[in-house]
């Protein structure tokens, strides 16, 4: 009996409950990486819906990553959310390697044909590499162990995404 009221008291007094999760701690390169994903995946999925358009090539390649990045990009906002960070805009404008811009994107949209999905290519082909390049720097600075998963995943996606581009991913 007494120890049915111990246990009483105890769960009674909040010591059966687990304690607060603590804010996810990230390191500079931590939160430098998780800065570039959300830039990265969202002109990638910008350049992925022009695909939509009838008779290209690249709608297959564009349906099997899509949900990729949108899922990469969700786990980011939950992580950046975790640590109590807003998203940042420090990207926005800049001219990066692997970042699709919304000039390039006007440009491809006013091609046709082999040349839309040819000129489209290039500029995925570009991103994934950049992606996996991101992604290995995190991998070899990087603290977090969620981010560091994220990072692993991305390079390792990225080199699928380059495949079903018909292109074999740069060695590490």
């Amino acid at each position: 009996m007494r120890v049915l009221l111990a246990v009483a008291l105890l769960l009674v007094a909040g010591c059966g409950t687990p304690p607060p999760a603590a804010p996810e701690e990230l390191s500079a390169t931590d939160l430098a990486f998780v800065d570039l994903v959300i830039p990265q995946n969202e002109s990638a999925l910008a350049a992925l819906a022009l695909t939509n358009r009838p008779g290209s090539a690249l709608r297959p390649v564009a349906a099997q990553v899509e949900d990729r990045y949108r899922a990469e990009l969700a786990q980011v906002r939950e992580l950046l959310a975790r640590t109590g960070r807003q998203e940042s805009d420090q990207h926005e404008g800049h001219d990066m390697p692997g970042m699709i811009t919304a000039a390039e994107l006007t440009a491809v949209g006013f091609a046709e044909g082999a040349a839309f999905d040819q000129q489209l290519k290039v500029l995925l082909r570009a991103q994934f590499e950049e992606a996996r390049t991101v992604a290995r720097a995190e991998l070899s600075s990087g603290t977090s162990k969620p981010v560091l998963e994220l990072g692993a995943r991305i390079d390792s996606t990225r080199a699928e995404f380059l495949a079903l581009l018909g292109d074999a991913p740069k060695s590490p």
